[in-house]
């Protein structure tokens, strides 16, 4: 790759490693659905604005809208809302380290549900040890273990089977819907599924948030959705989708150094460990650095 575009890979990986600090953060004034409700409906309001100030048009059938609808759920409601639940009770550094399960899973989704995605030898050889990253990364020993202090683990891992249905929906419905807008209804749409939640429940708390949340709240939305979606199109752009699968190596070890500089957290050592098995895995299945085809 250019060195401008292994610029923007980076940039983005170490983006999304920062949402894992911006949810421990916030999680200290809001509850889950509030924080991840800010998130869409802020990065939703500035990517619509953006859209209308540019003069961009796209008509939008029925389908599309359908599509979206489906989308939002699957790639930011779930998703979203687990990982911030599963924050609760595990660090930012370990739920980033089970996100990149986020990968692993999409290959293994794609290989069933679309016919040209096949699993070639190198991914074959990738997923099986990213699945043993992740049982060290949770110690095998809780595995089966769902303890109070521990579902938070599982969460995050759904929110990754989540992420995995939401790839595959958008490579067979939104194809077709230019990026910009597809982030955009996205997003949108998100934040109408959310909206009775919040209105119904957390209300009082909206109303209440003050200048400090707010600040984060807008600063979480610009750099891990708007900012981040920005640099994730252009990757697809500029080389397509294969680079992004750096971005998931990069995004562990980055959430690992911001939770250790700002908040003072401290990795495990299976937790380390897990992590470098889990990128391993990642790097077996990509293909390139060790100049295996992928024929698939």
């Amino acid at each position: 790759m250019e060195n401008r575009i292994w610029f923007l890979v980076i940039s983005l990986g170490v983006l999304w490693g920062s949402s894992f600090l911006f949810v421990e953060i916030l999680l200290q004034y809001l509850n889950p659905i509030t924080i991840v409700f800010l998130r869409v409906s802020i990065a939703s309001a500035v990517l619509i604005s953006f859209i209308v100030a540019s003069k961009q048009t796209y008509p939008l059938s029925a389908s599309d809208l359908i599509s979206l609808l489906i989308m939002g759920f699957f790639n930011n409601v779930i998703p979203f809302t687990f990982i911030t639940i599963g924050q609760q009770t595990t660090t930012g550094g370990l739920a980033s380290i089970l996100n990149a399960n986020t990968s692993i899973l999409t290959i293994l989704l794609a290989a069933i549900l679309i016919p040209s995605e096949k699993l070639t030898l190198n991914r074959i050889i990738g997923v099986f040890i990213g699945l043993i990253g992740v049982m060290i990364a949770i110690g095998y020993q809780n595995i089966f273990q769902f303890l109070e202090n521990s579902i938070g683990k599982y969460f995050i891992l759904l929110a990754t089977v989540s992420y995995a249905c939401a790839s595959i929906w958008a490579k067979l419905k939104l194809t077709h819907l230019p990026s910009l807008i597809a982030a955009a209804g996205m997003l949108t749409m998100s934040s109408l599924i959310l909206s009775p939640f919040v209105i119904i429940y957390h209300s009082s708390e909206l109303l209440n948030i003050n200048v400090t949340i707010l600040l984060w709240s807008v600063l979480f939305a610009i750099l891990c959705s708007v900012i981040a979606y920005f640099l994730y199109f252009k990757i697809l752009e500029s080389t397509g989708a294969g680079n992004l699968l750096i971005c998931t190596i990069i995004i562990p070890p980055s959430a690992i150094i911001l939770d250790a500089f700002v908040l003072g957290q401290v990795i495990l050592l299976t937790e380390f460990v897990g992590m470098i098995v889990i990128i391993l895995g990642l790097i077996i299945l990509d293909g390139r650095i060790l100049n295996l085809k992928n024929k698939a």
